[in-house]
């Protein structure tokens, strides 16, 4: 099977979360916010595409694979992170303007480092785990 298209995708999820840690990292919100909402609304683009095409095509393949360990892998990954698209969504709703993200600071500060940390992490374990087992 052919991961390069996912990891195409990928790379340009992990570019959109680093712009947005570095911005939120330098906490000057004031200036950056409308930057943030910007990168915000460009990765849930990005990652809406992504998780679509792998729910759709990429685990629906490893669920029919004759490899056990990942069948067992893939439907592990689903249980655990099926959500995160709904989850970005609520995050990106809250925090998809410059007025939305000033409006609650510390709230967004907090949001944006939790989905950050989780959208990382899912990536992290398919290109460590679940992707090795396919290429």
């Amino acid at each position: 099977m052919e991961l390069k298209h996912y990891m195409d995708q990928h790379e340009r999820i992990w570019e959109e979360l680093n712009i947005i840690k570095a911005l939120c990292k330098k906490k000057d919100i004031e200036q950056d916010a409308a930057e943030i909402a910007l990168h915000i609304n460009s990765l849930a683009g990005k990652l809406k595409i992504h998780l679509s095409s792998e729910d759709q095509y990429l685990y629906p393949s490893f669920l029919q694979s004759n490899d056990s360990k990942l069948v067992t892998m893939a439907v592990e990954y689903q249980k655990e992170m099926g959500n995160l698209l709904a989850v970005f969504t609520e995050f990106k709703e809250g925090f998809n303007t410059k007025f939305k993200i000033l409006a609650d600071k510390d709230r967004f500060y907090s949001e944006a480092d939790k989905i950050v940390r989780t959208i990382e992490m899912r990536m992290q374990k398919e290109e460590n785990g679940l992707y090795r087992l396919v290429k």
